[in-house]
């Protein structure tokens, strides 16, 4: 646990399973870096994949609601980020899904866009991202204009 965080091996791959303290929120990588300009002190770890195409922002796990019926959406905000950033390619990734690791820092493979900090583990409320994409996704809209 060089971060802190809680490390499987998901096919002799370091990863992370979404569920209990830990979510993830995924998006183009030039909207993540977007995001991640305008959270600058309040992100936590970021993840890219091999060909820097999608970043994972790590947040923390949302609570399922009690009052929830089975069946029902285990992450509220997946519907709703559905709703407003579905054509942008953001994802809430579920309960149970695995985001690999970085194995090195060799900058081959999966890399960190965003270490984590050292120390105690923070990760930003799944909120704080998904707020940031609004003027993310404006800005991306004025440099269009």
């Amino acid at each position: 646990m060089r971060f802190g965080l809680p490390v499987r091996l998901v096919a002799g791959r370091p990863a992370v399973v979404c569920g209990g303290t830990i979510g993830a929120i995924g998006m183009p990588a030039e909207l993540g870096a977007r995001v991640l300009h305008l959270l600058s002190n309040q992100s936590g770890p970021v993840v890219t994949d091999p060909r820097g195409m999608i970043w994972t922002f790590l947040v923390a796990g949302v609570r399922p609601d009690p009052a929830a019926r089975p069946g029902d959406d285990d992450h509220p905000a997946s519907a709703a980020t559905a709703d407003r950033f579905g054509n942008h390619a953001v994802t809430v990734h579920p309960d149970g899904r695995s985001v690999l690791l970085p194995m090195s820092d060799t900058g081959f493979g999966w890399r960190w866009a965003r270490e984590p900090r050292p120390g105690r583990l923070r990760l930003p409320n799944p909120v704080v991202v998904l707020d940031a994409l609004v003027p993310a996704l404006e800005s991306d809209c004025a440099a269009v204009v």
